[in-house]
């Protein structure tokens, strides 16, 4: 079975309040990039789990150092605990969605399993499920289940599925390293480091153009889309980005439209 883990930017990142817990609720519009993604291959084993990454020669970052930080690896093993599965499976991968860019590799990998593993398994698992599971993993995995364009609420794992988007093309620029006021020294630590840096002041003031977003997009009113990008990640950037340029995620990657 051969599955493509497509990429993701944030059309719209507003950043409300930290709970309790120490995190983050927010409110996005995900946008699934159909021309980056990872190459997925699950196949049945009769031993054991065998697992293979290969990383395209553009990305320099280096994998997990730790098979359990894996987000393949992780899937898998929820998937074989929540449902008593005694099977084993070959899953290869070739990345070549950047690390730690602000893309959703490591999330759309793992949704991708998932989905994967259900169909392989003939657990018939809905997306409903397949999303709750995903949320166990990441906050981004739900997304990647449904694909396409969504409103993420809450930590982002509330999903509600947008109107494809048609009319716009998004031109991607990866970059090397986070341009924020307190740059992230390890990959895996960046989007927390990113989150510490913010002034909640400066954040939750772009819901009006949100709302503008979504009516774009529901509507096909492309001027309204256009105008109305944003992620409040951009309020820790030590200079501003070039005009019609936004971060997705956390970044460092960041795209146009047009």
């Amino acid at each position: 079975m051969k599955l493509k883990a497509f990429a993701k930017i944030n059309l719209s990142l507003d950043i409300l309040e930290k709970d309790s817990s120490g995190y983050h609720k927010i409110q996005t519009v995900f946008h699934e990039v159909e021309n980056i993604f990872d190459e997925i291959e699950i196949t049945s084993e009769k031993e054991k789990d065998i697992f293979e990454h290969f990383v395209a020669p553009k990305i320099t970052s280096a994998l997990p150092s730790q098979k359990s930080d894996d987000m393949i690896f992780k899937a898998l093993m929820l998937m074989k605990k929540t449902f008593e599965i005694k099977k084993f499976v070959k899953i290869k991968v070739k990345k070549n969605i950047p690390f730690a860019s602000g893309l959703g590799g490591g999330s759309s990998d793992a949704a991708a399993v998932l989905k994967g593993l259900s169909k392989l398994w003939k657990l018939k698992l809905s997306n409903v499920r397949l999303s709750k599971l995903g949320a166990k993993l990441g906050m981004d995995v739900p997304f990647f289940i449904y694909g396409g364009t969504a409103i993420g609420k809450n930590y982002g794992e509330k999903i509600t599925p947008l109107p494809k988007i048609k009319n716009i093309k998004f031109k991607i620029d990866i970059r090397k390293s986070p341009k924020l006021s307190q740059p992230a020294d390890r990959h895996d630590h960046k989007t927390e480091k990113a989150y510490k840096s913010l002034n909640l002041k400066n954040c939750a003031k772009n819901l009006p153009r949100t709302k503008l977003l979504i009516k774009g997009i529901k509507t096909k009113n492309k001027k309204l889309i256009l105008e109305n990008l944003h992620n409040d990640f951009e309020t820790i950037l030590k200079n501003p980005l070039a005009k019609n340029h936004h971060l997705s995620g956390a970044g460092p990657t960041t795209f146009s439209a047009f």
